[in-house]
């Protein structure tokens, strides 16, 4: 059974005064980990190295990895290792490096960055990887606390509300709650106090 990450969470070590900080992020798919990197690239624009790997899919379909500068094979390759050791898919693993002045070898390279991520990995909070459906949902105001209340308890997650005329909302829910939860959205749209579409 594959896990994920509940929250982002970092890890962070120190070898021969290179400093290696590990961020996981949360990623259901390869367009949300790229756009993860890329946020996380532009906000560490001065470390030497932003080396990453990201798994996808509930069978890992989607793997992929980079050295970002690394000598080939130091640094992405094993990111990825632990990730698939640790059975984690949905995951974008990103290890920043900032040079310390003294080189570390190619062996030196791949254990700083296996143990960065192993670091970060024993601060997460893991939980069972689902097949999630997205909805998008536009609504009154009012609904706005009942419905984060109810995506809650069927261990969704949403993003941040876009505030117009009505908020706006991406949701992602398990797929074995979204009829219930369908049917939740369904009276409220009856009563259009809000619309929604599957994405």
């Amino acid at each position: 059974m594959m896990n994920t990450l509940k929250h982002p969470v970092t890890g962070e070590l120190k070898v021969l005064r290179s400093r290696f900080i590990c961020s996981l992020y949360p990623a259901t798919d390869p367009e949300t980990a790229r756009q993860k990197l890329s946020e996380h690239t532009a906000r560490y624009a001065d470390a030497t190295h932003n080396c990453y790997a990201y798994i996808c899919g509930l069978k890992q379909e989607t793997i992929y990895y980079s050295d970002a500068g690394e000598p080939g094979g130091t640094a992405g390759k094993p990111i990825l290792n632990v990730l698939l050791r640790h059975e984690l898919t949905n995951v974008l693993a990103v290890v920043t490096r900032y040079y310390g002045g003294i080189k570390l070898g190619v062996k030196g390279l791949i254990e700083a960055y296996g143990n960065a991520v192993e670091n970060g990995i024993a601060n997460a909070e893991l939980i069972v990887a689902r097949q999630l459906v997205q909805f998008r949902i536009t609504c009154e105001y009012t609904l706005l606390e009942m419905l984060k209340h109810k995506i809650s308890e069927f261990a969704g997650e949403f993003g941040e509300p876009v505030y117009a005329q009505r908020v706006t909302l991406a949701v992602a829910i398990p797929r074995e709650f979204r009829q219930s939860f369908t049917e939740i959205l369904d009276g409220y749209h009856s009563q259009s106090r809000l619309d929604y579409y599957v994405e």
